[in-house]
């Protein structure tokens, strides 16, 4: 019961980082864009700074995923109880 109690835990820790991904990926994305949308009118320079700002969002939205996948990496391991016993023979 324990066991698949934890289990569960596990899959719920995986699935929160994959939506925390899509969740910030599209924030950071949509800032990009929209305010290099707003540097290009203010300053003239049509698809400037909109492609430097999706590709800024692109890249933050990256870098908090490795930071998020770091963190779960740090956590102690789970016992295997076990499943990936090697055998001698």
């Amino acid at each position: 019961m324990a066991d698949k109690k934890r289990q569960y835990w596990d899959y719920a820790r995986f699935a929160n980082l994959a939506f925390s991904f899509g969740v910030t990926m599209t924030a950071a994305i949509l800032l990009g864009l929209y305010g290099g949308m707003w540097l290009d009118r203010r300053l003239g320079t049509s698809p400037l700074f909109l492609v430097v700002g999706v590709l800024a969002g692109v890249g933050v939205g990256f870098r908090s995923f490795l930071s998020e996948l770091r963190i779960l990496e740090k956590e102690p391991p789970q016992k295997n109880h076990g499943q990936d016993k090697i055998d001698p023979d």
